[in-house]
């Protein structure tokens, strides 16, 4: 029998929570205990599916931004709570779309659209510093949301047309206009070894050389012109192709004046894998090739799928039996991926104990489920703003956290929406060094100690993440060791020894245990829970 075919038919507290750290962003024990007691395959369909409503979330990003002074800049009197600055026109920054996208991490009813949105764009990694443009780096993540759980050869599609992309890795440079004119083979190169199939697997150089004539003259035009007489800024960005076509767009500011468009694509017919075709409408102008990495290398293309995705998922130390084995589960789901994880998250092997802690948390996951489990949810964090809108809602104030110190998430070693490289970045043990190890320690602070970040214009003090330690434990704790066991259910580190527990008690409760709420049971409460974030246990998932 193949290793996935065992299905789970009931599932523990223990599994609930495995499930809600690898396919979300974390569960707190009371939702998991919920989650429990319904059937396993309902589950799963419904948490990949994302069929929670999103009402109240969607009505809550207007006040999603919880900086609580003027802004400084280009906006002097936005006062908040307001929405996250996304349009290219403000002009929008880095940090600004990071912040909102860790919003949308803590907050969303649908956390595997994020965590797997996340997946991709690690899979795909594109870095904003030189697409030159948050609106399309956001346009992207969407396609992530709303492609990410299909089909794999419409999402590979999708992603090579996606004008992010290929500004990112240069398809727009791929211009072929006279016989000298060589194809930039960057793009094809990289869809190859690092989206498709990985590194010299089932391809060669002259694979590389006519995937790249297939997509001359590939590039995209602007949409949403916030300035009308600055047609350098825009919101959007359309796929096109430069074939010396009439101009279908008269009136783009980019195409005015134009009867017909520069003819940039090569012409004849390209050979992929053995087959060949036509290079212009037969092929969709050279679409059809992305097709033929499927048809034509099905097998690699599964591997490596299999491989890329049980290393984020499951673990990353599996063997090749196990690899295979999900390969095939891939193949007969004809590349689905929503269906090939469901059948993933609904296997008896994906909650082995084996895979538990198995994986280093990348800063990213690791800061918006901390945040998740010591804050508020969502409605209980909107009640101060609904009860009296001079109060601010109880948000996360992530773009307080991402500018802080230069920046939260790059101090620990991902700077989201902006890797490096197109390999995106090493994940893993790979998180962890002596330098970011620190930097997860002052995240620990700001979240369990609830470090401030100043006073506000009324001479409010606020902070970055806003807690009350109070609401971490349903039940009064009788003793400190019920404090430790009940920050233990809800961070969920792995296993701590028990002597490292003792001298932590001991240090923090050197008089008779009482739950008094005083300031000094809550400094206690909230350095045990900075000790559980900072401790080794707590970077595993």
């Amino acid at each position: 029998m193949a290793i996935f075919d065992t299905q789970k038919s009931t599932w523990s507290l223990e599994d609930v929570l495995h499930f809600g750290r690898r396919a979300g962003f974390g569960l707190k024990p009371e939702a998991a205990a919920q989650i429990g007691s319904r059937p396993v395959a309902s589950t799963v369909d419904a948490w990949v599916d994302g069929t929670a409503s999103e009402a109240n979330f969607n009505a809550a990003l207007p006040l999603a931004n919880v900086v609580d002074y003027p802004g400084y800049g280009s906006e002097p009197d936005q006062w908040a709570p307001h929405p996250f600055n996304l349009r290219v026109e403000h002009p929008t920054n880095l940090t600004e779309a990071q912040s909102y996208w860790a919003w949308r991490m803590q907050y969303s009813p649908n956390p595997f659209k994020e965590k797997l949105a996340l997946y991709w764009h690690q899979h795909f990694a594109t870095g904003a510093k030189k697409v030159d443009n948050i609106a399309l780096m956001l346009k992207q993540i969407q396609l992530f949301r709303d492609l990410g759980r299909g089909d794999f050869g419409d999402l590979l599609r999708a992603v090579s047309q996606d004008p992010a992309m290929m500004i990112w890795l240069d398809t727009i440079q791929n211009k072929v206009e006279k016989s000298s004119d060589v194809p930039n083979e960057n793009y094809a190169r990289e869809v190859l070894e690092l989206y498709s199939l990985g590194i010299d697997n089932g391809y060669n150089q002259k694979d590389i050389t006519e995937l790249a004539k297939a997509m001359t003259g590939w590039d995209y035009i602007g949409r949403d012109f916030p300035v009308a007489d600055n047609p350098y800024y825009f919101n959007d960005g359309e796929f096109i192709v430069y074939h010396g076509q009439a101009n279908p767009y008269p009136d783009h500011p980019w195409l005015r004046g134009y009867e017909t468009l520069p003819d940039q694509r090569m012409s004849g017919t390209f050979t992929l894998f053995g087959v060949t075709l036509d290079l212009g409408a037969a092929s969709q102008y050279g679409s059809d090739a992305i097709q033929l990495i499927l048809t034509q290398r099905g097998q690699q293309c599964a591997t490596f799928l299999a491989q890329r995705l049980l290393r984020f998922f499951l673990n990353p130390d599996l063997p090749a039996a196990v690899i295979n084995d999900f390969r095939d589960v891939i193949l007969a789901n004809a590349f689905h991926i929503g269906k090939s994880l469901k059948a993933l998250f609904k296997s008896a092997y994906f909650y082995d104990s084996a895979h538990r802690f198995a994986l280093v948390e990348g800063p990213v996951v690791w800061s918006a489920r901390m945040a998740k489990l010591l804050g508020p949810d969502l409605a209980a964090a909107l009640q101060p703003y609904q009860q009296n809108p001079a109060n601010l809602p109880r948000f996360a104030a992530w773009a307080g956290f991402v500018n802080w110190d230069t920046s939260g998430f790059f101090n620990m070693g991902q700077d989201l929406l902006n890797p490096k490289g197109p390999n995106g970045w090493k994940e893993h043990a790979a998180w962890l060094n002596s330098d970011t190890y620190r930097h997860r320690t002052r995240t620990a602070y700001a979240l369990a100690v609830k470090e401030s970040r100043g006073e506000d214009h009324l001479h409010v003090e606020r902070f970055l993440f806003d807690t009350d330690f109070r609401e971490w434990f349903p039940a009064a704790p009788a003793s400190a060791l019920d404090v430790f066991n009940r920050l233990t259910a809800l961070l969920q580190p792995a296993p701590i020894p028990a002597t490292l527990r003792d001298a932590w008690l001991g240090l923090l409760w050197t008089k008779p245990f009482a739950w008094d709420g005083s300031p000094e049971t809550e400094n206690a409460v909230r350095r045990l829970a900075f000790l559980i974030l900072c401790s080794p246990q707590a970077q595993q998932h």
